[in-house]
């Protein structure tokens, strides 16, 4: 089919089905999926794929399986009532096409504090042109746009050449598992993915990695008054904080802001001190400080190598110090470990989505890097699978009180996001 006739067609298709569209987003949002409690959520998206005529795939993964499997990540955290579904459009002539995985994870964070909201986090409200709810830009929404355009294609087109999968998981939130589960099922074989993450629309081919460290540091405990007998931790705390800063500086003048899809940004890949505690008395000297962080990385970095770069900053700080030097800090890793990814910017597949976006909505789109990590890395880093994040959604309203997204972001999203399934897949 012609482009032309095909953007016009899709165009008016969506924003005749805009009413679905938001039902989709609503029956989702409306259901509490906090991480760990997805099974309500799981049991609604099984129940639109069917609706929609889709071939779906419903299980519940082993946790002994999944603890053997070499993506998993070590969380602690168990299967049980948490199931994994997929929908599969099947394609009428794959020759003519090419296949696509859509993965979007169900599970959100906590809406806590509660008080800060207003309204029910659980309760889809539209209000002044947003749609407002727990998982709104953190990705319900954007699980359900490519949901609805799968719809949308089958409706109006009959369908496409090759195989769209769409894959809902569970765990995402806390490191990836369902997306393994998903990969140890066997939906390891496309031609290319889209993460439909809050991107604002921007069009994202890469996204960064992440590490979780903690350092111990050990001083010497004295009454306040009698200072000088004492070490403070908190000073040395400080000092080491102050290192971690440099090595920030450092890294991202020398490395991150060097990768093509995070050259613009302010701050390439942060070093965040996230919690400092030290101290058990306002006139006390503080015998013991901990600190826990995140450092992130770009993709061309490797995760272990960022992580030992972040242990000799800690280490430098004691050659200056003779306490420290003494007395080291103790670095250690916990939770988050793993890879950047990145789709290269002249891959088909992300000159197809420029294209898509230029076409459907007339400008020229920011191609960019995800300012976090998502599930892309286990797919691309492992089974070699191109993809791409994007979603209408704000990352900055991700995990925020009163998250929202825009409605009419959110329609040019599936507008652009229908375009790109129809021409990478192939219509009649």
């Amino acid at each position: 089919m012609d482009n032309h006739l095909l953007k016009k067609k899709i165009s008016d298709a969506v924003e005749q089905e805009r009413g679905r569209l938001l039902e989709l987003c609503e029956r989702l949002i409306n259901i509490e999926s906090v991480t760990g409690n997805e099974l309500k959520v799981q049991n609604e998206v099984k129940k639109i794929f069917e609706e929609i005529g889709l071939e779906t795939d419903y299980w519940i993964p082993d946790d002994e399986k999944m603890r053997n499997f070499s993506l998993y990540s070590d969380t602690g955290e168990t299967f049980r009532d948490r199931p994994v579904v997929a929908g599969i459009l099947k394609g009428k002539c794959p020759s003519k096409g090419k296949s696509l995985i859509i993965n979007g994870h169900v599970d959100v964070v906590t809406p806590e504090p509660f008080d800060m909201w207003n309204t029910d986090p659980f309760c889809a409200v539209i209000e002044d042109g947003r749609l407002i709810g727990r998982g709104a830009s953190d990705m319900k929404t954007g699980l359900c746009v490519g949901i609805f355009c799968t719809e949308l294609l089958k409706k109006y087109f009959g369908g496409v050449n090759n195989d769209i999968t769409i894959v809902s998981v569970p765990g995402e939130e806390n490191g990836g598992n369902g997306t393994a589960a998903a990969l140890l099922r066997g939906y390891t074989k496309a031609d290319a993915s889209i993460f439909p993450e809050p991107t604002s629309n921007q069009i994202q081919p890469a996204h960064r990695g992440a590490a979780f460290w903690r350092i111990h540091i050990d001083g010497r405990s004295s009454h306040g008054g009698t200072k000088y007998k004492g070490v403070s931790a908190v000073e040395k705390g400080i000092k080491v904080v102050a290192a971690l800063q440099e090595l920030e500086d450092t890294r991202n003048r020398e490395i991150c802001s060097k990768n093509v899809f995070y050259k613009d940004y302010p701050l390439s890949a942060p070093v965040t001190v996230g919690i400092f505690r030290g101290g058990q008395f306002t006139s006390g000297v503080p015998e013991h400080c901990m600190i826990e962080g995140c450092i992130e990385l770009v993709p061309g970095e490797n995760v272990e190598d960022v992580a030992r770069s972040l242990e000799k900053a800690v280490m430098g700080v004691c050659r200056e110090d003779s306490w420290l030097e003494e007395h080291p800090p103790k670095v250690e890793w916990f939770g988050l470990f793993y890879n950047p990814a990145q789709t290269g910017p002249d891959h088909p597949f992300v000159k197809l989505a420029e294209e898509s976006y230029q076409d459907m909505l007339g400008e020229r789109p920011v191609v960019n890097g995800f300012e976090a990590g998502t599930d892309m890395r286990l797919l691309n880093r492992n089974y070699g699978v191109p993809g791409l994040m994007f979603g209408a959604g704000d990352i900055a309203m991700a995990h925020a009180p009163n998250e929202y997204v825009e409605i009419e972001e959110l329609v040019k999203n599936a507008k652009v996001m229908a375009f790109m399934m129809a021409r990478w897949c192939g219509i009649e």
